[in-house]
């Protein structure tokens, strides 16, 4: 009987595993969850519902963490969500939103590599059993007074255009890429800085512990790119390509979370080595699922796709397992696939419907 990590390297490698590994990006609402598993805490849960990958990351212990604040300074609380304010106009706080010129951004108090705990992230990774998939992310807790570091392990992710947004806003850094490319591109530079650092940190402090690193933006809408394919190229592709090279030298493979629709540029990211996409929305437009198994199938493998904004929130267990064994036939199909929701779960997913996916994944056989 293949271990929960054999099975997930299966699937990467593209061979045809005996179970379809099976994994949850996360639960907007654990309580439920924890209740009905009988768990004693978050990654408890995971252990209990039966998983085939778990999860570390470091732990920002900067100035901002005790304000439970964003490494920028930037608010965390009321921005995400189902409920949150995201990057508009009403929750304001954008630190870069007024800044003239390059100086500016340079002024800027980037955050310093020096304050994050990396040795954390090891401790988390050691703790887990080595017959599970192991994963590192670009993503940091915020430390607690009173707390270890290593148990504080939540908190933001760390990703490029995403954090433009953080900083100017997502209307005003869509303007300043078209109208003020030289100010958005010493943005990035500094960005770029930061992350090569942070990664290469991470990277050494649990050097031979983890299977993937996950990295991720969200520089799509469900019905395209928010920017045209030149200047995705220009202003993101590049630095992502280098994030990739560096986790590849550490003998990772990559792990890379996106939303919504970008075949244009897919290409690209399989390019610069993407090993696996997280969140693949089958059911939006342009990400029919047999057309990405037939044109990426042999080079990425896809994570997610069973719908968390139709069939997860509104169908019956029965519903749910009908698109399970769907997904599986077509993704799954000689490795390539990890099956779970096609995004984080919102509180209005039932636990049945959950239980229903990961049930109905162990079961099917090819």
């Amino acid at each position: 009987m293949e271990t929960a990590r054999e099975r997930v390297l299966k699937a990467v490698n593209h061979e045809q595993p005996e179970i379809t590994p099976v994994n949850v990006s996360n639960l907007y609402n654990e309580e439920p969850f924890i209740k009905y598993y009988g768990a004693t805490g978050s990654l408890d849960l995971r252990y209990k519902m039966d998983l085939d990958i778990q999860y570390a990351r470091p732990v920002y212990t900067g100035k901002y963490a005790e304000k439970n604040y964003s490494m920028f300074g930037t608010p965390l609380e009321g921005v995400f969500g189902a409920a949150g304010s995201g990057y508009g106009d009403i929750r304001g706080g954008y630190p870069l939103s007024d800044v003239k010129t390059v100086q500016d951004v340079e002024k800027f108090p980037w955050p310093n590599p020096d304050d994050f705990d990396y040795e954390a992230a090891a401790i988390v990774l050691k703790a887990i059993p080595d017959d599970v998939a192991k994963r590192v992310d670009a993503k940091y807790g915020l430390a607690t007074a009173g707390k270890p570091n290593h148990e504080c392990q939540s908190g933001p992710w760390m990703p490029l255009i995403c954090t433009l947004f953080d900083l100017y806003g997502l209307d005003t850094t869509l303007l300043k890429l078209a109208m003020e490319p030289e100010l958005m591109m010493a943005t990035v530079a500094k960005y770029e800085e930061f992350m090569l650092e942070f990664i290469k940190r991470t990277c050494e402090a649990t050097k031979g512990q983890a299977d993937f690193f996950f990295l991720g933006d969200d520089f799509s809408t469900q019905n395209g790119l928010m920017i045209s394919p030149d200047f995705w190229r220009t202003f993101l592709g590049p630095t992502f390509k280098k994030m990739f090279a560096l986790v590849k030298s550490y003998d990772m493979k990559v792990w890379f979370h996106s939303c919504g629709q970008f075949i244009p540029v897919m290409p690209d990211l399989v390019d610069y080595g993407m090993d696996v996409w997280e969140t693949v929305q089958v059911h939006l437009e342009g990400n029919d699922p047999a057309m990405l198994k037939r044109e990426f199938g042999k080079h990425i493998t896809f994570q997610g796709a069973v719908s968390t904004q139709h069939t997860l929130p509104n169908g019956t267990p029965d519903e749910v397992r009908a698109e399970v064994r769907e997904r599986i036939k077509v993704l799954g199909e000689g490795g390539g696939y990890i099956c779970g929701p096609d995004h984080g779960v919102m509180p209005d997913v039932s636990v049945e419907n959950i239980v229903a996916l990961l049930d109905e994944a162990r079961k099917f056989r090819f």
